[in-house]
């Protein structure tokens, strides 16, 4: 990954206001010689990693300090932060760049997809930073960075031991698209339709899937888990792949399927995933790489739970996680602003009013394509059973 990708990462997310200015934490002046381990750490990889920015000056004192041929990378999780620093260290295409979003997932995919993970690259904590929280979450990002793991894909060239998922609603908008863009040579597809019934000019009308198709009826009825349920447990194949009707797997994701259900490493895979929307994708503040956990070996344990943002659980481990290709989530491409408006109705109903789901046209953007430039070939990973992406 080039300097200048994390230049604009950080630039869309540190030019991002919502509703007022984001907080930051509290630093100290570094002592002498603070710096020194660091250095040595950084002339055995030839690149460094700074845990906060602090007040820039640690930062700025590295990057002109810093032997020729070292590299800085210096990660924020705290974009706040940077509004009283000293950033005149940072050039589009200089050595040192500055990494912020407040998702360590973000920080730690972005870190691996720019080959800096443990061996390739010293991690070391701002001396300056004085703040306990703060540290800890850094300290937390270092944890996630060293736990992870490449992994080799499987050999297995086909996907008849994969089932496909899917809970439809038969007003969906691009229905035709959504079975057109599913993986070919699965076992099976489920369907479960809400409604009280199968949608029988639907059910006829799909195209040549070269795989069986069920197809099940039964009412949402403000479960979304249970949906699931009813779905998992028509399903045969040894791994489940599900999807919704607002999803398509990118095609590096698709030809990555065979190699993933033939591998022995880990039990399940997540899927970073792209909201699209007219401006392109919704980035930072937790909205990308926005992991879901989509592709599990299917074992009696494994279950859905909670009625609205349902989560699979029951899985063993370790995690698996997919680098370099994602689900697109067309939601808002695909639906109008009434459509979206009764989808997060809905949403509410499930959850009981616990929280309000709206619509929200601020946060930062960037297009498809850099995110499909970060990672030129995807990379396997996995994360231990304890940490879930």
């Amino acid at each position: 990954m080039s300097p200048h990708a994390f230049w604009t990462y950080t630039r869309e997310i540190l030019g991002f206001r919502l509703g007022k200015e984001a907080s930051g934490y509290s630093v100290r002046q570094a002592g002498p010689g603070a710096l020194a381990p660091l250095i040595r750490q950084a002339t055995r990889t030839g690149r460094l990693v700074l845990l906060g920015l602090g007040s820039g000056q640690a930062a700025r004192e590295l990057a002109l300090g810093l032997p020729p041929g070292l590299e800085l990378t210096v990660c924020e999780l705290f974009p706040g932060q940077a509004a009283g620093a000293d950033l005149s260290w940072l050039s589009p295409d200089g050595r040192a760049q500055l990494l912020a979003d407040t998702s360590a997932a973000a920080l730690a995919y972005l870190l691996a997809a720019a080959g800096l993970t443990p061996g390739r690259a010293a991690l070391g904590l701002n001396p300056e930073i004085s703040s306990h929280p703060a540290r800890k979450a850094f300290q937390d990002l270092a944890r996630l960075q060293a736990a992870m793991s490449p992994v080799q894909p499987g050999k297995g060239r086909f996907l008849s031991d994969l089932s496909l998922g899917a809970i439809l609603h038969p007003d969906e908008p691009d229905l035709p698209g959504f079975f057109a863009a599913l993986p070919r040579g699965a076992k099976e597809l489920v369907i479960v339709w809400d409604a009280p019934e199968v949608p029988e000019r639907l059910a006829r009308s799909l195209p040549d899937l070269d795989m069986v198709v069920k197809h099940l009826a039964h009412p949402l009825e403000h479960d979304f888990a249970a949906q699931r349920n009813r779905m998992l447990s028509a399903c045969q194949g040894r791994w489940v792949l599900y999807l919704d009707a607002d999803e398509r797997l990118d095609p590096e994701l698709s030809g990555l399927l065979p190699g993933l259900v033939s591998q022995e490493a880990c039990d399940f895979w997540a899927f970073p995933r792209l909201g699209l929307r007219p401006g392109g994708v919704r980035t930072g503040f937790g909205l990308w790489p926005d992991w879901q956990t989509r592709l599990f070996k299917r074992t009696a344990e494994a279950h859905f739970a909670r009625a609205v943002h349902e989560r699979l659980e029951g899985l063993a481990g370790p995690a698996g996680l997919v680098l370099g290709g994602h689900i697109r989530h067309l939601s808002d491409l695909l639906k109008d602003e009434a459509s979206l408006a009764r989808k997060h109705a809905l949403f509410d109903q499930a959850g009981g009013g616990a929280a309000r789901h709206r619509q929200n046209q601020e946060f930062p953007t960037l297009p498809e394509s850099f995110f499909q430039g970060l990672t030129p070939e995807p990379s396997l990973w996995s994360w231990p059973a304890n940490i879930r992406p």
